[in-house]
């Protein structure tokens, strides 16, 4: 069971964050950057004189669908490293303030 974040140290929070922002930006990188890509390539308009194709409702969906679900992973990984920087902010201004 994790601890609270009140209950961790300075460092295990720092610790903690740079993990937190390793697996965002892997996260970004390798699953929601490609899949808004590919979703964009399937809704994309095709210039005039490109031979134009049938785009099934079902596979916009189903992209759509990916697309929000990466949309949320990335969200509570953003959702938690936020957390971590607030409990680091009060962690610093008590040390500042001699608490």
């Amino acid at each position: 069971m994790k601890r609270a974040l009140s209950q961790l140290t300075l460092r295990e929070m720092f610790s903690d964050s740079e993990r937190l922002i390793s697996e965002l930006v892997e996260h970004l990188e390798l699953g929601f950057i490609p899949v808004s890509e590919q979703m964009i390539r399937l809704v994309r308009e095709l210039p005039d004189g490109v031979e134009k194709r049938r785009v099934e409702d079902i596979s916009v969906r189903n992209q759509a669908a990916e697309l929000l679900k990466t949309d949320e992973f990335s969200q509570e990984l953003f959702e938690k490293l936020d957390q971590y920087l607030a409990a680091i902010d009060q962690s610093i201004n008590r040390i500042i303030d001699g608490e």
